[in-house]
């Protein structure tokens, strides 16, 4: 039994010396600044891109609490019509599709039933189908609808919206649209179709909506995809991708010239079908596109989880290798799309909690410092009952953002264009990133530790000796989670104040937290 004067010694070490000894270790921990070292430089807003999709009811895009968050964001493109849907969506379903509802109520499911018919097939001409395929009439336009295998069989549920008031939502915003075309189950025809539909003004208020990037499937090395397995029971592979690329891109450039082609929207960051697609000379491409879940789905540690993030970087190079090796003219011309990421693939606690406030706001980091040019997250509503990719709970009746949500926000509204060299001493669930633009530096830094502060010194070359800084924090003073509902408790702006900020200055972080100073840049 320990003796009551020796837990008196260590009471007193706990509560008094304990503390002494964090900071005084705490003073070794250092952030320098160089700004004058651009790592890269890129267009904000074409980084904070956003995905949306035709099974997302048209109440959603309405509300008018999510139309002013999302704006505050500033996304420069919107990617449609939603993921592995491209893959199996007829996006006009003129003279096929004669039913004005997106849906079957579960009443008129079970009235079809009893009445002996096909509930699938209520609100469709059956006489369209022929040989396997659907005779669209393109000559006009109606909602389209979604098939289920290479048979084109009618699935049950066709989403609650269309390509059409997806395109207006977009033009709406003022944002670069990109769709993905159906090259798991589609034709060249419905491609070209879609192309030459949205340069004609007859359909639209005022003006065309002239998409200019086009992407040609999504994720077809996945077996998930709707078109991974070949008509002839063989599995999707790189030289049928890219024999299929060809095909619809040279059929889409000589309907419109001015658009950009890209592919192939690779499932992962070990980037399959890539390499052959950039080797064929006679593939044209404008931009290359794969996607990024970098955390495995057991993955919790925040240092693990920022550590895959940094991933994005070695494969990035790994595109830009292949370029200069197979197209070494197109070097600088060939654009890299990032066109989803998130956390990981399994929605759970992760996706929705402050967890991915702080992962986010490491990711974009990497993303502006990798030399991609287009990155777009997944995606705007999607939820489950563990967790949710999406930037809002459509369930909330308030619409309040996620907390992926305002990593976005703290990168749109207070960091840069240019992001320049930082170096950090500091323990390893610490990272930082510092903008510039023509007025401002920024410096971002997040304190993944759950319960350690870190206190660190600041080295900001450049600066005046005394400056006024603005102070933006972000933590769970701003945003809490309800464990069991999964919708916010809270889901606020950051705090802000102004500091002053001196060339040599010492900053605490809180545990969990991120904080961003951002000062102006002195004149010469």
């Amino acid at each position: 039994m320990m003796k009551p004067g020796n837990r008196l010694k260590i009471i007193f070490i706990i509560t008094f010396l304990l503390p002494w000894i964090i900071v005084s270790q705490s003073k070794d921990y250092s952030l320098t600044v160089n700004t004058h070292k651009i790592i890269s430089s890129y267009d904000k807003p074409m980084l904070l891109g956003v995905n949306a999709g035709v099974f997302y009811e048209e109440s959603y895009f309405m509300d008018l609490d999510f139309l002013s968050y999302l704006r505050q964001l500033n996304p420069g493109i919107i990617r449609i019509p939603g993921g592995s849907w491209s893959n199996e969506l007829y996006w006009n379903g003129n003279r096929v599709r004669i039913s004005e509802e997106s849906y079957i109520s579960a009443e008129d499911w079970k009235r079809i039933k009893e009445e002996g018919g096909n509930p699938i097939k209520s609100g469709f001409d059956m006489t369209r189908y022929k040989d396997g395929k659907w005779d669209v009439d393109y000559s006009g336009y109606a909602p389209g609808f979604r098939i289920v295998d290479n048979e084109h069989h009618l699935s049950d549920f066709h989403g609650f919206t269309d390509v059409l008031f997806l395109h207006k939502f977009i033009h709406s915003f003022g944002a670069e649209a990109m769709v993905t075309v159906n090259v798991g189950t589609g034709t060249v025809e419905m491609a070209v179709e879609w192309v030459k539909w949205v340069k004609q003004r007859e359909f639209f208020a005022r003006d065309a909506f002239d998409v200019k990037y086009w992407e040609l499937g999504n994720e077809l090395d996945g077996h998930w995809e709707t078109g991974y397995i070949l008509p002839d029971g063989s599995k999707m592979n790189a030289k049928e991708y890219v024999r299929r690329y060809k095909l619809f891109t040279t059929a889409m450039k000589k309907a419109d010239p001015e658009i950009k082609v890209g592919g192939s929207a690779a499932s992962n960051m070990s980037l399959p079908f890539i390499e052959e697609l950039i080797k064929d000379q006679d593939a044209p491409i404008d931009f290359i596109s794969f996607h990024a879940y970098p955390s495995k789905d057991k993955d919790t540690c925040f240092v693990t989880m920022a550590n895959h993030a940094a991933e994005i970087n070695a494969a990035v190079a790994r595109i830009k290798g292949w370029i200069a090796k197979y197209r070494p003219d197109q070097k600088d011309a060939i654009e890299i799309a990032l066109t989803e990421w998130n956390i990981k693939v399994k929605e759970d606690m992760t996706t929705v909690d402050l967890t991915n406030t702080l992962w986010s706001a490491v990711m974009l980091g990497e993303i502006a410092g990798s030399g991609i040019d287009i990155a777009i997250q997944w995606d705007l509503f999607s939820t489950t009952e563990t967790g949710g990719h999406g930037l809002f709970n459509p369930k909330d009746p308030e619409m309040r953002p996620r907390s992926q949500y305002w990593a976005v926000y703290l990168w749109s509204r207070y960091m840069g264009n240019n992001l320049v060299e930082t170096k950090l001493n500091t323990p390893d669930f610490v990272r930082a990133y510092t903008t510039t633009d023509e007025k401002f530096v920024s410096v971002m830094i997040i304190n993944g530790s759950k319960d350690k502060p870190v206190k660190l010194r600041l080295e900001l070359p450049g600066t005046a000796r005394k400056m006024q800084a603005q102070e933006i924090s972000y933590s769970s003073d701003q945003f809490e989670l309800d464990a069991k509902t999964l919708l916010p408790v809270k889901s606020k702006k950051p705090s802000e104040k102004m500091v002053l900020l001196k060339k040599k200055k010492e900053i605490t972080i809180s545990p969990y937290s991120i904080k961003i100073l951002r000062y102006p840049i002195a004149k010469q």
